[in-house]
């Protein structure tokens, strides 16, 4: 599946067995806010693509296979895994997880640190490329990373009528593409101690509503 976006700066990560299979035959995209990085000339225009999305996560599956040194920040992607299947996870179960879905960072241009938050504007500059994304990759579910990212999210969708509401007061938001409605769940970051086992029972409510 083609993963060069025309409007995306950082093409999103797709996992090899996403688009046969995904996670229990259901797509999932997943959501995180922004990276940062070293200060490029060009960062924000879509013809200067960057791969930092993809290489995060192949970085975290080569530490996974023993071919990379741990970091701290591959925790998030741990965590994720683990609370999204409610128990502490094997690599192999890890590995095939982000196999199976795309990772996407919605805004498309760098800032200069982590404690950096991203402008009304890059938010509103990154629209374009995230609903290319959801038309080219059409998931049955988008999960987004933390409140700050859900609160800009575009609001050109529509509440979904079953509301699965959690301690987040989380509920499904839907956009509609060309080919289908793709309800959005908010969670916690799983960088936050708010991410943990008690969450779990919700993503799993998300995913049995989905098939409804």
């Amino acid at each position: 599946m083609e993963t060069l976006l025309q409007h995306a700066v950082f093409p999103p990560w797709v996992g090899g067995f996403y688009a046969k299979a995904g996670i229990n035959g259901k797509k999932i995209l997943v959501l995180g806010e922004s990276h940062y990085c070293d200060d490029c000339e060009d960062c924000g225009s879509p013809n200067n693509k960057c791969n930092i999305t993809q290489k995060i996560i192949e970085d975290y599956l080569a530490y996974k296979n023993g071919e990379k040194e741990f970091a701290s920040w591959m925790n998030t992607f741990t965590r994720f895994t683990n609370v999204f299947f409610g128990k502490q996870c094997d690599d192999a179960t890890i590995k095939h997880f982000w196999n199976s879905v795309v990772f996407y960072s919605y805004v498309q241009k760098s800032l200069h640190g982590p404690r950096e938050a991203p402008s009304k504007e890059m938010f509103r500059d990154s629209e374009t490329a995230f609903f290319e994304a959801l038309n080219t990759f059409k998931p049955d579910i988008v999960f987004a990373w933390g409140g700050r990212l859900w609160n800009m999210l575009p609001d050109n969708g529509y509440w979904g009528k079953n509301y699965i509401i959690d301690e987040q007061g989380g509920k499904l938001y839907f956009y509609k593409i060309k080919t289908k409605d793709i309800p959005v769940y908010r969670v916690y970051h799983p960088s936050t101690s708010y991410f943990n086992y008690d969450c779990s029972k919700y993503l799993q409510r998300v995913m049995i509503e989905i098939t409804q």
